[in-house]
């Protein structure tokens, strides 16, 4: 339902599948979604429900929910392809190869 409301400027992709169970609280479902830089990087963007929230209560905050998303991916869209090198690379990205 998430997805499907995504408007087709926002460029995420759904990681169906994907089961990482990073939350303190097992009372919430945890859905996954990418999004993608041309120089090969990709965000792992989530978004986190309450088991107890119904359709309805979704659909009610679906443009909160989208937004959010939204201002994830161009946060991490605004990002220079040689900061995504090192955020991939991590420790690694500031270091000089061994001869």
């Amino acid at each position: 339902m998430i997805a499907e409301a995504f408007p087709d400027d926002l460029n995420l992709s759904p990681m169906s599948g994907f089961k990482m169970d990073l939350s303190a609280n097992a009372e919430f479902r945890k859905l996954f979604f990418s999004a993608k830089c041309d120089c090969g990087t990709s965000a792992l963007l989530s978004v986190e429900i309450s088991n107890d929230k119904t359709v309805e209560d979704i659909k009610d905050a679906l443009r909160s929910i989208i937004d959010g998303l939204g201002r994830q991916a161009k946060q991490f869209r605004s990002m220079s392809c040689d900061m995504h090198t090192k955020m991939r690379l991590g420790p690694m990205a500031g270091r000089q190869p061994i001869d």
